[in-house]
């Protein structure tokens, strides 16, 4: 999938225009990128359009260990929404993001998340 195709996925599941979704998909993506340990993020790029690619490899060195509340927070402080609305865009970013890679790399990245974020991914558990 390339970028634009994702951006009309989020726009359509987030029921956005194109500004909204490009706003939101940035900012779930970076926060993801702050979450996950480099190696992760790296891996997780790897099966990403290069915008996201690159959004998601300016990874923190020490990732953060934010749970999913926290998560979405820190969400909500970059898009200046409140946190049922950044919560809302979370889940459709990461809804998106998850049909975009294999099933075998959500798993490991759902692995190195606490519990609670599978159900952000759209997802019930590990597949």
């Amino acid at each position: 999938m390339d970028y634009p195709t994702f951006l009309a996925a989020v726009r359509e599941r987030g029921h956005y225009d194109r500004a909204e979704a490009e706003r939101v998909t940035t900012a779930v993506v970076g926060t993801l990128g702050d979450r996950l340990a480099p190696g992760t993020a790296g891996n997780l790029a790897d099966q990403l359009p290069a915008e996201l690619s690159e959004t998601l490899n300016d990874a923190r060195a020490l990732p953060r260990d934010w749970g999913v509340r926290e998560f979405v927070h820190h969400v909500a402080e970059t898009t200046g929404d409140d946190e049922r609305t950044a919560e809302a865009h979370t889940r459709t970013v990461l809804s998106v993001l998850a049909q975009q890679i294999g099933g075998g790399e959500l798993d490991k990245t759902l692995s190195q998340l606490p519990s609670g974020y599978a159900d952000l991914f759209g997802v019930a558990e590990l597949r």
